[in-house]
């Protein structure tokens, strides 16, 4: 069985510093990466983005999945796109236990955010060992911070240095 990483993303702009983090730590594990979004519930069709709260707004699911597809491809890491419902820690945590994922990566914003999902991945956990069918230990979680500009050069350093036939440069002021 080959390890698996789970990215979660909320549609807000943590996720795209949390997806660079997640292709590169399951390229260091040598691990599938599972990218699933949360989305809001609409009507019958089952689950949809909705545009209308406070995520989703500055870029579409569809982007974000472009985004994780190309890091992807660069590093070589297998990767899925998967949907699940925003309010409900079981469906993640089912989802977590079938596909036997071992790590979770999520993005936050600020402090703020960074305690309001510090004590939401504290229920996953919990919801993941309490389920009949887990066998694989603790899941382990973890939190991107946002980056500062020194954090962003570095990893525009590594991109450059990583990607021969797309020389990056970065322009000093």
């Amino acid at each position: 069985m080959g390890k698996r990483v789970a990215l979660v993303a909320d549609g807000r702009s943590s996720d795209l510093y949390a997806s660079f983090c997640a292709v590169k730590l399951a390229k260091r594990m040598d691990a599938d990466l599972y990218s699933i979004l949360l989305v809001s519930k609409s009507g019958e069709s089952g689950l949809q983005p909705t545009y209308l709260d406070e995520t989703w707004s500055d870029f579409s699911p569809s982007v974000l999945w472009q985004l994780i597809c190309g890091l992807s491809s660069v590093e070589g890491v297998h990767v899925s796109y998967h949907l699940i419902n925003r309010g409900s820690e079981q469906e993640l945590a089912d989802f977590l236990v079938l596909h036997k994922i071992s790590c979770l990566i999520t993005g936050t914003l600020n402090d703020k955010d960074f305690d309001r999902k510090k004590h939401w991945s504290a229920k996953i956990v919990e919801e993941v060992g309490r389920h009949p069918r887990w066998y694989l230990g603790n899941l382990t979680v973890f939190l991107a911070k946002p980056w500062n500009d020194e954090s962003f050069k570095k990893i525009l350093r590594q991109i450059s240095a990583e990607c021969n036939l797309y020389p990056i440069e970065i322009a000093s002021a």
